[in-house]
Order: C-alpha cells, then structure tokens, then sequence
C-alpha cells in the first residue's frame, strides 16, 4: 500500500501510538498487542478469511480494538482506514459480545481538512462499506449485505486520534515492559530496531529522569515508563 514502512518501522509504530493513546485517552489501559497475543485480537470475516487489530485494551469498562497504523505521507491512509471500517463492522457484527465495543484508528499522519469530523459520520461509514473498496477489505465483507441500523450503531463507537512524528518528538510515549525486555530492547523496538541516538548514555538519563527512576536498569515486567522518542529509523529509507 502506498505510504507504507517496513515491517519493523510498522511494528514500531503499533507501540508507539498505542502508547500515546493510553498517556492521551484517560481511562484506557492496554491489554494485549498482535505480536505478544496474537490470538487475542484474530478474527475471521464473512468470507473466511483471517484479519486482526494491532491492539486491545479496556476504555471505562469496555473493550477497545485498536488499529496503529504509521505512514510515510498520507497516500495510503484513507485506504488503510477503510480496511479497518471493514474488520470493525465484521466483528462488530458477526458476534454479540462485540456489538457494544470500541473501534480506534490511530495514526501519524492526517487524513486532509476535506474529511474532519466525517470519518466517523454514519454517512462516510456506509459509503466505506458499500462503495469501491480497498483491497484488504474485499476478504473480510466478502460482499456481505451492510445493514443501516449497525452501521449508526458503528459510528457511534469509532474514534480517530492523529499523533503526529512532531507531536511524539516532543511528548515521548508511554510502553509497558514484557517479561525479557530491557531498556535497550525497548528503545529499539519503538524506533524501527535501531538505538537512535550515536550513545546510549543520554537515553538511559533522560528516561531516569522522565520516570524519576534510581536505577533504569532494573524494571520489572509490566511496569509502564514514560519513554523518549526521536523520529521513526525505518530500513527502506536506508
């Protein structure tokens, strides 16, 4: 899809704005991501075919899936935002315990002012729904009849949040450590698989003080740390 990164700077993103969405959104803690509980967030569409969310987690007691998606520009949003309208409605749809769940799209880029508060309008929904889809969306619709009382039901659960790169420079993220990470992992993890910066040093200072920490070598597995971010180090620019 046009805009997209490598897998890694992909993956790097699912935390990052995850991250961002939980130091944003009071209220909303993570539970699982794609790539630690891979069964958690899998779904199968009216075709058969299997898709998954990035990320789970619980808003004011309800259950949250969550699509992260970082791009280069914003050629390839609109597409990548349809194909999540499509995975929403299916599990919204097509299981009960789902119908009064919450649907998140974030991103780092902006959609253009031409769409705003209409992403998440009834009207936008439908269209996305019935009208000429992205690829990835075929699969899970597999033509299936798009009814107008849950796509007014959907609408009323879906959410947009745009994190810019500029924006996450400045405000850092928030990760939650998993049994066997470090800081050093976790730093990689969050820029794409690389240290950003030439020493480690100023890293491991700044995050000492971020989380008013004595020793940030020593974090235990759940422990959520404010971390800083220094702009996406994606191999395809390489």
């Amino acid at each position: 899809m046009p805009g997209e990164l490598s897998h890694e700077a992909g993956r790097a993103y699912v935390y990052v704005l995850g991250g961002c969405l939980e130091r944003a959104v009071k209220g909303f803690r993570q539970t699982f991501d794609v790539y630690s509980s891979p069964n958690k967030l899998s779904f199968t569409g009216f075709s058969g075919a299997p898709y998954s969310f990035d990320l789970s987690g619980v808003y004011d007691g309800v259950e949250a899936f969550v699509e992260c998606k970082g791009y280069r520009d914003g050629s390839g949003i609109l597409d990548g935002y349809r194909e999540f309208l499509a995975k929403a409605y299916c599990t919204s749809v097509q299981a009960i315990r789902h119908k009064r769940d919450l649907f998140w799209f974030a991103t780092n880029v902006s959609f253009g002012s031409s769409f705003g508060r209409r992403l998440c309008s009834p009207e936008f929904v439908r269209d996305s729904l019935t009208g000429s889809r992205p690829a990835g969306a075929g699969p899970v619709l597999a033509g299936h009849s798009v009814g107008e009382g849950d796509v007014r039901s959907l609408s009323r659960r879906i959410a947009v949040a745009i994190f810019t790169d500029s924006f996450v420079r400045v405000m850092g993220t928030l990760y939650r450590f998993r049994p066997g990470d470090t800081l050093w992992s976790a730093t990689k993890l969050i820029h794409g698989g690389r240290i950003p910066l030439p020493r480690f040093e100023p890293i491991v200072a700044n995050v000492r003080y971020m989380n008013n920490l004595d020793d940030p070598n020593r974090i235990r597995s759940g422990q959520r740390l404010h971390l800083p971010w220094f702009g996406m180090c994606d191999e395809a620019d390489l």
